[in-house]
């Protein structure tokens, strides 16, 4: 059965952006967001542990192979969801990590990441490429939402070749978000966004943490061997995802993550032509 309704699809072309509803089910939410506080070390009824001393670099979890993760990225309504944005079910997975976005108060203020750009802006802006952020607990627009100016993507290109030759693209946007608008979504609740809408995440002015699961999927590529051994063993050897591909805290605590036929092919371990 089809994820995205045609209206969905309408509003994909327009806004550059959707949200999947109930992407994945609430035992999976919580596995996750159980995943984050336990490797912060955090108590969820403590706010105190919410703000440690030193503090944390900005509001991103270096988390990345926890099988609850996994669930999610091998669930199949995600599949199903990046399936249709894409038209083809042969999609890789990203290695992509967590966050936990805390309230704002007296000695914490939201360090970003302010509207932004997470690809090249050299160049020509062609071609589809996608993310995606799977919020694991109820997130009201105030409870430090994923924002983006929608349909920026059908003007990007256009808006930077206006652009004076010595303007810094990266610091303008920043200075848009006024025209940002906050994506307000449920636990387990899906947004995929075309990458050329600027984006971010936004203050919290809620009384709990926003705590997500980043996602995306790309068409698997047909000939990138050592792509796919590196996949193989980042995933087997529980290395920090994004390119990093380092042993820290999850290699050396945690357990490779078991994984379903669908799994094996969005990690690369079984080809989708087989």
């Amino acid at each position: 059965m089809p994820v995205l309704s045609a209206a969905d699809i309408d509003f994909w072309e327009e806004n550059g952006y959707v949200v999947v509803h109930d992407a994945v089910p609430p035992e999976n939410c919580q596995a996750a967001e159980r995943a984050i506080w336990d490797f912060l070390e955090m108590d969820t009824d403590d706010p105190e542990t919410w703000y440690p001393n030193p503090p944390r670099r900005g509001i991103m979890v270096e988390i990345y192979q926890h099988q609850a993760l996994w669930d999610n990225r091998q669930y199949p309504r995600i599949h199903q969801a990046f399936s249709e944005i894409w038209d083809t079910e042969k999609l890789w997975v990203s290695f992509d990590r967590g966050s936990l976005n805390p309230p704002e108060r007296a000695d914490f203020k939201f360090p970003g990441p302010h509207l932004h750009w997470d690809m090249s802006l050299d160049g020509p802006v062609d071609g589809l490429k996608v993310q995606g952020v799977l919020y694991l607990t109820d997130t009201p627009a105030n409870q430090g939402a994923f924002t983006c100016i929608p349909g920026f993507h059908h003007k990007l290109e256009n808006w930077l070749n206006d652009l004076p030759e010595d303007a810094d693209p990266r610091r303008l946007i920043k200075e848009r978000g006024a025209d940002a608008v906050p994506v307000a979504g449920k636990a387990g609740d899906l947004v995929i966004w075309h990458s050329a809408l600027p984006h971010g995440s936004s203050p919290n002015s809620g009384d709990r943490p926003r705590i997500v699961q980043y996602i995306t999927m790309s068409p698997a590529p047909k000939d990138n061997e050592e792509g796919r051994q590196k996949r193989i063993n980042g995933w087997r050897e529980r290395l920090t995802g994004l390119g990093k591909e380092e042993k820290e805290k999850e290699h050396l605590q945690g357990r490779t993550a078991e994984l379903t036929p669908l799994g094996r092919k969005l990690l690369g371990l079984d080809s989708w032509e087989d």
